[in-house]
Formats: structure tokens, C-alpha cells, sequence
């Protein structure tokens, strides 16, 4: 009775063996020969990525997704994005990655999930929730500001851009006393008094793109008296020399400069002799080392001049150290309308380079 049992136990193991080694069905899951029973792999599913193209029915959004497993194998099958508008389906390739678009999404923020539907032996599985804005990159529709400007008065122009989410405005290149309002998109600004032109850009920026409007160059018109100078000497003189400075004053405003008084500042080298083209001087004078003159009015666009002759001064105490080299000293011109408003000055350097001459040498 013993050695009937143990045969039939035998048996029994032979054919178990025999289904695992040349495969066969075990517990009513197929099997490949030389395994046991087959474990679920489980899978991690993520959106890799989005992409928006703005259509006149609405935003297509592209979800880009993959699948991927825990031990070495391919996932196949399907992804089912939702979250925004009716969601889209992607069907995994070679590499377990895969794409699909939703069409006619209106502006918002929405957030997307994808699930894995599984395929033997890989299991489902859903991404974390992966958050989108859908809207309109900025595009002006008020961008025409003034290009010119008048000095003393305020300079101002509101630019206008469409675009979805909220949009922010900020000035490129602009002097110092420009603004802008990043809310409304309002440049604005007292134009100063000096300068001929300035120029700036203005951009508009939201979570979806930006836009630059410009640059705008704008014109100064300069209402009143706009003093300008323009200072030349002779730019090279031996000691015990003469030579000549000239300060030219124009009037590049819109208005008369009344009152204008000009002045050549010299330098301790050189000796004011006269100024004009004479001793007599006729309206100039000289007090200390600088000439003076009042050119009365000046007219818009007129130009009044003074001139003043000097002596490059010898001796080796003006040298000092210098002995024996020429060297170069600043002259300083300068001119100012005290009758008008707003009240104009300018002032303007020149250089004369002294060459020494004479025993000191």
C-alpha cells in the first residue's frame, strides 16, 4: 500500500514539472516556458510637455506624454488625457511615448492628468495633475505715440495691447525722466530743456509671450531761449607768442535770448591782452585774465561771437618743472540769457598746447 502511494506522488510532480518547463497554463495564467507564475509590472505615467498654437477657434493644445516601467520592458496602449475641454487620446509608439491635441480651448487655467489604461503585463497609472495657461501672447493695438515734444511740457501717450493673461508694459531705452504706467501702459514725462531728441520702446509682456512697440525717436521743440557755445583757440603757440580765442553763441531756440553775456576764462599761462581785434575793444572788456562782453539779444538761430588775444607768458618760473617741454592748458568759455524764460547757459572748453622758446628752453 506504501509503494502505491509514493508512485502516485511521483506522478503527480512529474506533471507539475512538465507544465512549468514546456509551458501551459497554471492557475488560469498562460506561462512561458522555463517561468512561474507572471507578476503584474507596474508603470509611472507622466506629461512630458505642452504646446499651444493660437487658432481664431480657440487654442489647440498638444499634451506630450510617456509611460514607463519598473523593470526592463516596452509599455503599448493607450493614454487618456483630461483636464481641458474634452481631453484627446495618445496611443503609445515604439519608444512608450506618444502625443495628442486638444482643439478650441478658450483662454483660462486649467490642469491635465494623464492615465495609462494598461496592457498586459503592465499596469494602469495616472500622472500627477500638471497645470496649464492657455492664452494670447501680446499684440499693440494703440502704438502711434507723438514724435514730437515741446522742452517745459509734459510728454505723454498710452499704449494699448491685446493679449490673455493680464499684461504688464515697461519702457526700453528711455531717458531718465520717461515713465510708464505697467498697468495702464501710459508713457509719460516733463520734456527738459536741454537735448534735441530722445527715443525709447515700449514692451508688453504676459505668461504667454511678449511684444515690443517701437523705438519711437521724438523731437524736442525748444519754445523760449536755447543758448548754445561753441569755443576755438589757437591750438598751438610758442612762448612769448600770441594767439586768439573765439566763443561762438547761437541761439538754437524758438524764442529771442535777451541779455546774453559771453566770457573767456584764461588760464594762468596765458596773458589776456585785448579783446575784439583791437586795444579799443568797442564793447568788451577784460578784467583780470577774462574778457567779458554783453551781446545783448541774440536772435532764434542768430550767432554772436567774442574774442579775446592772449600771450603765452615766458620765464623759467612759469615752467617750473615743465622746463624744456611743451604742455597743454584748458581755456573755458561760457554764456548765459538772463532776460528770458526759461533762463539758458551753456559752456564749452578749448585746449592750447604751449611750446617753450628761449634760453629757459
Amino acid at each position: 500500500m506504501g509503494k502505491l502511494l509514493e508512485a502516485a506522488c511521483r506522478r503527480t510532480a512529474g506533471i507539475a514539472a512538465g507544465v512549468l518547463l514546456t509551458g501551459g497554463l497554471a492557475g488560469g495564467v498562460l506561462l512561458t516556458p522555463g517561468t512561474a507564475y507572471a507578476a503584474p509590472t507596474n508603470t509611472a505615467t507622466t506629461i512630458t510637455g505642452t504646446s499651444q498654437t493660437p487658432t481664431f477657434g480657440g487654442t489647440t493644445l498638444t499634451v506630450d506624454v510617456s509611460v514607463t516601467a519598473t523593470i526592463p520592458g516596452t509599455p503599448s496602449g493607450v493614454v487618456q488625457v483630461s483636464g481641458a475641454g474634452h481631453g484627446c487620446s495618445a496611443t503609445l509608439n515604439a519608444s512608450a511615448a506618444g502625443s495628442c491635441s486638444i482643439s478650441g480651448l478658450p483662454d483660462g487655467n486649467y490642469s491635465l492628468t494623464a492615465t495609462y489604461e494598461g496592457a498586459t503585463p503592465f499596469t494602469p497609472s495616472t500622472s500627477n495633475p500638471d497645470p496649464v495657461t492657455i492664452g494670447s501672447a501680446p499684440r499693440f493695438i494703440a502704438d502711434n505715440p507723438p514724435l514730437n515734444a515741446s522742452n517745459g511740457q509734459n510728454y505723454s501717450y498710452t499704449f494699448r495691447a491685446f493679449g490673455s493673461p493680464g499684461i504688464r508694459y515697461s519702457l526700453v531705452g528711455a531717458p531718465f525722466w520717461l515713465h510708464i504706467n505697467p498697468f495702464t501702459g501710459t508713457v509719460s514725462g516733463t520734456v527738459p530743456f536741454f537735448g534735441g531728441s530722445f527715443s525709447y520702446s515700449v514692451t508688453a509682456t504676459n505668461n504667454v509671450g511678449s511684444a515690443t512697440a517701437g523705438p519711437y525717436t521724438v523731437f524736442i521743440k525748444h519754445f523760449g531761449a536755447n543758448i548754445s557755445t561753441y569755443l576755438s583757440c589757437t591750438s598751438r603757440v610758442y612762448t612769448g607768442q600770441r594767439g586768439t580765442c573765439t566763443l561762438y553763441v547761437t541761439n538754437r531756440g524758438f524764442s529771442p535770448a535777451p541779455g546774453v553775456s559771453a566770457q573767456i576764462a584764461l588760464p594762468s599761462q596765458l596773458r589776456a591782452d585785448y579783446c575784439g581785434y583791437s586795444f579799443f575793444g568797442f564793447g568788451c572788456r577784460i578784467s583780470g585774465n577774462t574778457a567779458y562782453e554783453n551781446l545783448g539779444t541774440i536772435n532764434p538761430g542768430q550767432t554772436k561771437q567774442l574774442t579775446v588775444v592772449f600771450t603765452a607768458k615766458t620765464g623759467f618760473g612759469i615752467w617750473g618743472w615743465h622746463h624744456g617741454f611743451r604742455f597743454t592748458v584748458r581755456v573755458v568759455g561760457s554764456a548765459s540769457s538772463f532776460g528770458g524764460f526759461p533762463f539758458s547757459s551753456s559752456h564749452s572748453s578749448a585746449y592750447v598746447t604751449i611750446i617753450p622758446l628761449g634760453w629757459w628752453a
